[in-house]
């Protein structure tokens, strides 16, 4: 196991024998922690490559690797899909770092009618940027070959305007508070395909929302007895998906 990890960003210069990493990572590595000449390097791209390396010269704005072994790792089959009400205050970089870790594919945050949060401009490309980031350092963390995307934020009704007619193919789930909603357990099963699953803001949902999302294919789910709060529940949602994924491929 390496000593340590870095990510691939495109100022990066990647060669077959040799990698010089950007300013960013190699500030982190020659002044935060500190590595030395010879030490163990994992190099990860997002998109799958996982670059074994060992230090060849410790230089904090352009810190170079020797490329020592190269692996490409396979996508996960199956997709796991948050689509998430972005929720106020800081809650939604602990969503968005969690749900790196669990191992969610994409992310899609939403503006809803009894959400709080609205963003445009220089405002949005900023939490981006943040939120990207904070994916880069979870997947440095976890040793995960393939970033998720994060994509652009809509409101609900727009994404959902824009989303294809459900199919067999992909499981669609809504965390509900609503009367009748089954449990997530019996909903996904031994599910090993794709799932896209839909948390809302700490209001809930409104009637409108929900009746959207029935249209839309969306189930309505109970995640256990108790009220949780959004980053709770994405959690949750991912984490059970998650174990049903590896059951139905026989991982678990």
């Amino acid at each position: 196991m390496s000593k340590y990890r870095c990510y691939l960003f495109p100022e990066a210069s990647v060669g077959a024998d040799a990698i010089v990493l950007d300013a960013r990572e190699s500030h982190h590595l020659a002044r935060v922690f500190r590595a030395r000449a010879g030490e163990s390097v994992e190099a990860l791209d997002g998109r799958g490559m996982r670059y074994a390396c060992r230090i060849e010269s410790v230089d904090a704005r352009a810190l170079r690797l020797r490329v020592e072994s190269v692996v490409e790792s396979q996508r996960p089959s199956g997709e796991r899909v948050l689509l998430q009400s972005v929720p106020k205050g800081k809650a939604m970089d602990l969503i968005v770092r969690m749900s790196t870790e669990i191992g969610a594919t994409a992310i899609q945050p939403v503006f809803t009618e009894y959400g709080e949060v609205r963003m445009k401009g220089d405002r949005l490309v900023s939490k981006l940027e943040k939120w990207r980031l904070i994916m880069i350092e979870s997947c440095k963390q976890c040793g995960l070959a393939f970033l998720p995307d994060l994509r652009e934020p809509l409101s609900l009704t727009d994404y959902l305007g824009g989303l294809p007619t459900a199919s067999g193919e992909a499981l669609r789930m809504v965390a509900s508070l609503e009367p009748g909603a089954q449990r997530l357990t019996d909903c996904l099963g031994d599910r090993a395909g794709s799932v896209l699953m839909a948390v809302g803001p700490e209001g809930d949902f409104s009637p409108h929302e929900y009746q959207l999302l029935s249209e839309s294919g969306f189930l309505p789910v109970r995640l256990g007895a108790n009220v949780l709060r959004a980053e709770t529940a994405a959690a949750y949602l991912l984490s059970v998906a998650d174990q049903a994924q590896q059951r139905g491929e026989g991982a678990v």
